[in-house]
C-alpha cells in the first residue's frame, strides 16, 4: 500500500497510509499548507481529505501577483 506525492518533479512514497490526510504530508515534508495546492486526478482536494491506496497526488505552487 503506498500513496505517491509529486512535489517539484520529485517524487515521494508514504507506505504507512492509514489515516492518512493531506495536512499530515504536508507535515512529514515539511511544507507549508498556504503555499501548495494539492490535486489528485485533475481536481483540487483540501487539506482534511484522507488519502486512499494508490492515489497520485500532486502539490501545485501558488502563484500570486498582481
Amino acid at each position: 500500500m503506498t500513496i505517491t506525492v509529486i512535489l517539484r518533479k520529485k517524487e515521494f512514497k508514504f507506505e504507512e497510509t492509514k489515516d492518512l490526510t493531506v495536512r499530515k504530508v504536508f507535515k512529514k515534508l515539511d511544507i507549508l499548507p498556504e503555499t501548495y495546492l494539492c490535486v489528485r486526478e485533475g481536481e483540487l482536494i483540501t487539506e482534511q481529505e484522507l488519502l486512499r491506496d494508490g492515489d497520485v497526488i500532486r502539490f501545485v505552487p501558488v502563484i500570486s501577483g498582481g
